[in-house]
C-alpha cells in the first residue's frame, strides 16, 4: 500500500510540468489561449478575424467595381453615355483604390498581426517546453546522456530543444495559416452569397425558383467550376 501510494504521489509530480495539458492535439492548441496571456491571444485573434472579414468584404467590392468597369467599357460608344472617358476613369480609380485598400490595407496589416501571434504563441510554448525539459527531473540532461540497456552507451539525441522549437515553429505557422484560409473561405461564403441574394432576379423558364433564381444558378456554376 505505500509502495502504491509512493507510485501515485510520484505519478502526480511527474505530470505537473509546464506541458501536461499540452499532451493532446487540442490541449496543445488550445493552451496559450487559456493561459495567463490570454488577453494578448484573444485580442490578436479578434484583430486578424476582423481583418480577414474585411477584406472578405474588400472582394466583394472589388467584384462589383469590376463588374462596372467593363459596363463602362463595353458601353463606351454607346448613344446613351454622355460621359463615356469619365465613367471608365471613375470605374478604374474605384477599382484601382478597392485593391490597394485591400491589399496594402486590410491584407498587409493582418499579415503584421497574425506574424504578431505566430512569434509570441511560440515563444510562450518554447518558454513551456524548456521548463519542462529542465525541471528538477533533469529530464534534459538524462535524454541527452542516456545509456542503452546493459551500460552500452548509445548516440543520444542531439539539440533536443532545438528540435523541440523547430516542430513549434512549423506547427503553429501552419495551424494560424489554416485558420486564416478556414476563416476567410467562410467570410467570403457569407459575404458573396448574401448580396448574391440581395441582387438576385428571376429567370424565363425557370419560374419555379421565384427571386432567387440568379442566385442559384450562379451557386451551381460555382459548385460545377
Amino acid at each position: 500500500q505505500s509502495k502504491r501510494g509512493w507510485l501515485s504521489a510520484f505519478r502526480e509530480k511527474s505530470e505537473a510540468t509546464p506541458v501536461s495539458s499540452m499532451r493532446t492535439f487540442w490541449g496543445l492548441m488550445r493552451a496559450y489561449w487559456l493561459s495567463d496571456r490570454w488577453k494578448e491571444a484573444w485580442t490578436l485573434t479578434l484583430f486578424i478575424a476582423l481583418l480577414t472579414a474585411l477584406a472578405s468584404k474588400a472582394s466583394v467590392w472589388m467584384a462589383e467595381s469590376s463588374g462596372d468597369l467593363v459596363n463602362a467599357i463595353a458601353f463606351y460608344h454607346d448613344r446613351n453615355n454622355a460621359a463615356p472617358l469619365a465613367s471608365i476613369l471613375s470605374s478604374g480609380g474605384m477599382l484601382l483604390l478597392i485593391v490597394v485598400i485591400k491589399d496594402a490595407g486590410f491584407v498587409g496589416i493582418r499579415g503584421y498581426i497574425s506574424a504578431t501571434l505566430h512569434r509570441r504563441w511560440r515563444g510562450w510554448l518554447n518558454g513551456r517546453f524548456n521548463e519542462a525539459l529542465l525541471n528538477d527531473s533533469h529530464t534534459h540532461f538524462h535524454i541527452q546522456h542516456g545509456t542503452g540497456e546493459g551500460g552500452s552507451s548509445h548516440v543520444a539525441p542531439d539539440n533536443i530543444d532545438q528540435r523541440v522549437q523547430e516542430s513549434i515553429k512549423g506547427m503553429t505557422g501552419g495551424a494560424i495559416g489554416l485558420a486564416m484560409g478556414v476563416m476567410s473561405v467562410l467570410t467570403s461564403l457569407f459575404f458573396v452569397g448574401q448580396r448574391l441574394l440581395e441582387t438576385s432576379a428571376p429567370v424565363n423558364g425557370l419560374e419555379f425558383l421565384g427571386s432567387y433564381c440568379s442566385a442559384v444558378l450562379a451557386l451551381v456554376a460555382v459548385a460545377v467550376y
